[in-house]
């Protein structure tokens, strides 16, 4: 949209971003706490990896634009930590490859501006057992000896990212860990062992305000930091009545 803008925040992504704003989904609530503050774009997709996210790099984020997100929110990594196949298709991502690709997508966004900003989220936890019996009944009894993902593989992605973030130096969200800490997370917080349930979902968005808020970046991206869009006083402003009239009735009756 030409004209008045606010600041832009991009949401980059896997299935975990592209249900951000499902009922109780981490990017809607976000778009709440921003609300006349920042917009809030989505780019999610469901199965994508880091390959397919270094792919897109130039059109999703062009240098030649007039403008720039102030924030981009980088969230891949699960279905890089997916068990290979023989046949060498599918999502997963050597770990050197991922982390290669991180690095890519982190200097691209950087360069766009001075103040365009990155925070890194890794892979959320897996509950093994859940995702093996998700396959049982997607794919038949069988199915379940051979797993997609596990929280070990998770985990190994997840401290990769932590440390391209730290090489980066770029905002981070350990999630692998947050999530983790919260008793039963493996079904409170996942709702298939591997996607965000709402309680999930309300963890990234703690997490990540979290880092908004502490960030050294100026502008502080934090809603709070924000002004509000066209929050200055009007004449059309809301006035109760009483204000007006209730004076006006207590001089008439006083005559």
């Amino acid at each position: 949209m030409a004209g008045h803008q606010r600041p832009l925040f991009v949401l980059f992504g896997a299935s975990l971003t592209e249900n951000a704003f499902q009922p109780g989904g981490w990017g809607a609530s976000l778009a709440d706490y921003y609300t006349r503050k920042a917009d809030v774009l989505v780019r999610g997709y469901t199965g994508w990896n880091t390959r397919r996210a270094v792919a897109v790099l130039e059109k999703f984020f062009p240098k030649d634009h007039p403008s720039h997100p102030a924030l981009v929110v980088v969230f891949f990594g699960s279905n890089d930590a997916a068990f290979p196949l023989p046949s060498g298709m599918g999502q997963s991502v050597p770990i050197t490859e991922y982390k290669a690709n991180l690095r890519q997508i982190c200097a691209r966004i950087k360069g766009l501006s001075d103040t365009s900003r990155v925070v890194l989220v890794t892979p959320s936890p897996v509950f093994d057992e859940a995702r093996r019996a998700y396959a049982r009944r997607k794919w038949g009894s069988l199915a379940g000896n051979y797993p997609d993902r596990t929280n070990q593989r998770a985990q190994e992605y997840a401290e990769a990212c932590i440390e391209v973030a730290k090489e980066m130096d770029v905002g981070m969200v350990d999630l692998w860990n947050a999530i983790q800490r919260t008793k039963d997370w493996e079904t409170e917080c996942l709702s298939d062992g591997f996607h965000l349930s709402p309680v999930g979902n309300q963890i990234l968005l703690e997490e990540l305000l979290k880092v908004l808020k502490n960030a050294s970046w100026v502008p502080n991206l934090h809603w709070e930091s924000l002004p509000n869009d066209f929050d200055e006083p009007s004449i059309y402003d809301y006035i109760h009545p009483s204000t007006e009239l209730a004076s006006n009735d207590v001089q008439q009756s006083a005559v």
